[in-house]
């Protein structure tokens, strides 16, 4: 009968091709970050699509005076926010080089 092989976290990191924990924490945070990244971008693209704007356009849209539009304010906030999200991942990014 064989030994068992035991396992450590750091031996199992290594056999994955991670010389060190903080590597693979690293390049797990990258990949995490990289999946929003895409999305916050994918939401704007369809923004960008359903208005036929830019996120600047779009601002100087909601700044005007005039009429109300519930549709568009709510787009624009959503925008805004996906913009800001966006900076945030990318520098969170730049961080993790």
């Amino acid at each position: 009968m064989s030994t068992p092989i035991t396992y450590t976290a750091e031996s199992v990191l290594e056999s994955l091709g991670y010389p060190d924990p903080m590597t693979a924490a690293r390049q797990q945070a990258r990949m995490i970050l990289l999946g929003r990244l895409a999305h916050y971008q994918a939401a704007i693209r369809q923004l960008e699509k359903k208005w036929g704007l830019t996120l600047e356009q779009m601002r100087q849209k909601y700044e005007q005076e005039g009429e109300e539009n519930f549709e568009a304010d709510d787009d624009y906030l959503q925008w805004q926010w996906c913009d800001d999200a966006i900076q945030a991942i990318q520098a969170q990014l730049e961080a993790l080089q």
